[in-house]
């Protein structure tokens, strides 16, 4: 039986490569590779070149000297203060203008909180000014001044910009004020009518409040726990008494089955009985 393998041929498949050939062959697709890379390179390095040239080219030419300088969004920032410091950008090239500076410059006046700005080619600066919300009143070196929910004192009270009539927080403390503000803007929610009557908030420790009624033109002692149920207890005390405007001297409202108030002038116990004695106690 003869055998399929014939041991005597050519080994033509275990020959060994040729290992100069293969080299050659790298050396040449490697020199391609860097020529292409080259190009690409080089073709990087003029569009480059040329972005440089037309931006610095667009730096000094008039056609983009700005023009035009649109503001929208400001209602209690005067144009007069916007113009103080956006006059200074009129003329300027649009591609000089930095917007972190104009941006820092306008957050300077007092009722701006935050600015976006836009460059419209070729010659318009485009500004919105989102303005702060003002929260109540404080007192800040003697003066009245509007303070937004951070307790930030922004800008004196006047009758052209901002409401007069919101209530005046009477304490220094940022945290006091932070409790001050959290309790108006929970009566501004939930009870508007309450929150309109009070035009003055003094914070007690350790939780408690001393509110003006501008109505009842007393002081209040309350604690933000059911105060607008006991307040209505109030109303309707002073209403079946017949209270008037500054007949109270003062009203209590943080005990848990009564209102206690004190008149201006004593009464007989006559003037009370028709006020059940759980929901009421009138001293004199």
């Amino acid at each position: 039986m003869s055998s399929l393998f014939d041991s005597t041929a050519p080994a033509r498949f275990l020959r060994p490569n040729d290992v100069a050939a293969i080299q050659r062959n790298q050396r040449r697709i490697n020199a391609q590779r860097a020529v292409q890379i080259g190009r690409s390179a080089g073709l990087a390095l003029v569009v480059i070149a040329l972005a440089v040239w037309a931006f610095h080219r667009a730096k000094s030419d008039p056609r983009f000297a700005v023009k035009t300088i649109e503001i929208s969004g400001a209602v209690h920032t005067t144009r007069a203060e916007l113009d103080s410091v956006t006059s200074t950008f009129a003329g300027v090239n649009l591609f000089k203008i930095d917007i972190a500076h104009v941006q820092a410059q306008l957050l300077s006046l007092p009722w701006v909180s935050h600015i976006d700005i836009e460059k419209k080619l070729p010659d318009t600066l485009r500004i919105r000014v989102v303005e702060r919300t003002p929260e109540a009143l404080v007192r800040d070196d003697g003066r009245l001044r509007y303070t937004d929910g951070s307790g930030n004192a922004f800008a004196q009270v006047s009758p052209l910009g901002g409401d007069p009539d919101l209530p005046l927080i009477a304490a220094t403390d940022p945290g006091d004020i932070q409790r001050c503000l959290q309790l108006v803007r929970d009566l501004r929610r939930r009870d508007p009518m309450l929150y309109s009557r009070i035009s003055e908030v003094r914070p007690l420790a350790p939780h408690s409040f001393a509110l003006f009624d501008r109505d009842l033109g007393t002081v209040v002692y309350a604690d933000i726990e059911d105060i607008s149920e006991k307040w209505r207890t109030l109303y309707a005390i002073a209403n079946a008494e017949r209270y008037g405007r500054g007949t109270i001297e003062y009203a209590d409202l943080r005990f848990a089955d009564r209102v206690v108030l004190r008149p201006v002038h004593p009464i007989t116990p006559s003037a009370v009985s028709i006020v059940p004695a759980q929901d009421v106690q009138i001293t004199n």
